[in-house]
């Protein structure tokens, strides 16, 4: 857990925003389908964008991050909007789920720093740890992300979208959209799409080849 949170910590230093202030706008599409006796819980929750929007309209939600400056940040714009969250400061591959206490529990900008294993690891979790009729969202980068290819020199096997920077000893992930619903046979698919999106919230503006699903138990 260190090595990631020391990693993310300088991430946010950095930048004055990493992920932007507004909800996703599937989230704010499909909210009112939402079963309102569950937790919703945001796994990598940054800066709070999706939190605090789920807060504001009454649901009990909790943040868990991995990032201790991440955390900070999301409480202190919880307080800006006058809202009241739960926030945890934890590694998603060792952060306990209990089992059926979720009615939404989103990964946005989160699934694609984890290799393989730790990603079938952290979706088992979230399966288990959602609801009858609960909602997964997941939003990542896809293939189509101008950096796979040029960081494909880096990838783990020939046969992998996985890449690990030796440097920064972190692992990047860049999923396909079979790939993300083969992990949700049986969940009723809501919403599925693939963009590639110009972004302009920190650095220099680049692109980011993404894929998006929100799936219901």
């Amino acid at each position: 857990m260190r090595k990631a949170q020391m990693y993310w910590n300088k991430k946010y230093k950095e930048n004055q925003t990493l992920w932007g202030c507004q909800p996703k706008d599937t989230l704010v599409r499909y909210e009112n389908v939402i079963p309102l006796n569950g937790k919703v819980l945001d796994l990598g929750v940054g800066e709070g964008k999706n939190a605090i929007y789920f807060a504001s309209k009454g649901f009990d939600v909790e943040g868990v991050d991995v990032s201790n400056e991440a955390i900070a940040r999301c409480r202190e714009n919880a307080s800006l909007a006058g809202v009241d969250l739960e926030t945890t400061v934890a590694d998603l591959t060792e952060y306990d789920i209990p089992a059926g206490s979720c009615s939404l529990i989103i990964l946005s900008n989160v699934l694609n720093f984890f290799h393989d294993e730790g990603i079938a690891a952290i979706i088992t979790k979230v399966k288990k740890g959602l609801m009858e009729g609960g909602m997964i969202y997941i939003h990542a980068f896809d293939t189509n992300d101008p950096s796979f290819e040029r960081r494909s020199h880096l990838k783990v096997d020939a046969e992998s979208n996985t890449v690990f920077n030796p440097k920064t000893r972190n692992y990047t992930h860049y999923f396909t959209k079979e790939e993300l619903e083969g992990f949700f046979q049986g969940y009723e698919i809501i919403s599925t799409s693939q963009s590639l999106q110009l972004d302009v919230g920190h650095g220099e503006p680049h692109y980011h080849g993404l894929v998006e699903l929100l799936v219901r138990k």
